[in-house]
């Protein structure tokens, strides 16, 4: 018998599905702050798991206790966050929210409980106390907790969407000097000054340009497919047509267009070899 395939491939799909994080530092307190409020005031003013009948000479402050722990606990967590969401190249799915929501729970389900019986109660750890606590407590308070905690995370998060392949950025020094291309539509890169000059193709094999204030080296890390043909000169060599002239005084021209770039003597036998 035949089982479709379909229904287990969709919440694995799911799983892998890009979604928001907060690599903000400030944005992260932000979040952690209402977080903190948040619990405090269920803690203080709704008074849940008999609060009302704690009493202490600091009693507000102890009970605040909770909510700044949760506080603290979810800003050193997100900065650990933060080392695996470089690492996977700025790329946060639902998998990884996943874990770390897990990882949150079970890490403030901890110190909550250490907090609550050292110094709130000032009672000795057991393991009878600590899965009390675990099951009548913290796990009681996920489904209002979570949520919100879930919601903030998204809403003050980043959702950086990773280019295709074979499309890259060029950007300047000014606001706004921001150009996306296909690799085989870039054609070559001339520096004039401070600034460079763009030579592209559109998708009507028109050829534009623009000019950027910008560095050849800069440029260089930008997009490191280009090859240095002249020292005021960077050259995609998927797009050149051919190398006319000898080593003294080369000239190399495009697929598209009229132009022409000189080709100095350094760089003659390395680009000559590497055109196909």
């Amino acid at each position: 018998m035949c089982y479709p395939i379909s229904n287990s491939i969709i919440p694995l799909n799911s799983l892998q599905r890009q979604i928001h994080f907060i690599a903000s530092l400030k944005r992260r307190i932000l979040a952690g702050l209402i977080l903190c409020f948040f619990l405090n005031f269920i803690i203080i003013v709704l008074e849940p798991f008999d609060t009302d009948q704690f009493q202490a000479d600091y009693r507000f402050l102890l009970l605040s206790g909770y909510g700044i722990l949760v506080f603290v606990v979810f800003v050193i967590q997100g900065s650990l966050e933060n080392i695996v969401y470089y690492r996977l190249g700025k790329v946060w799915r639902v998998s990884h929210e996943i874990m770390a929501t897990f990882i949150f729970c079970l890490f403030s389900g901890h110190v909550l409980y250490l907090y609550n019986t050292l110094v709130v109660n000032l009672n000795s750890c057991s393991l009878g106390s600590y899965l009390h606590f675990l099951f009548s407590t913290v796990i009681s308070m996920l489904p209002v907790f979570v949520p919100l905690m879930l919601y903030l995370r998204q809403k003050f998060g980043e959702r950086i969407v990773p280019l295709p392949k074979n499309t890259f950025l060029l950007t300047g020094e000014n606001k706004n000097e921001i150009l996306r291309l296909e690799k085989d539509e870039l054609l070559f890169i001339k520096a004039v000054e401070n600034y460079v000059e763009i030579c592209f193709r559109d998708k009507h094999q028109k050829v534009l340009s623009k000019t950027f204030r910008q560095t050849l080296a800069t440029i260089c890390e930008q997009a490191p497919f280009l090859e240095k043909c002249h020292r005021s000169y960077l050259v995609n060599l998927s797009t050149v047509k051919e190398i006319i002239g000898n080593s003294q005084s080369a000239k190399i021209t495009f697929v598209v267009g009229e132009k022409e770039i000189p080709l100095s003597k350094t760089y003659y036998k390395h680009i000559k070899n590497s055109v196909v």
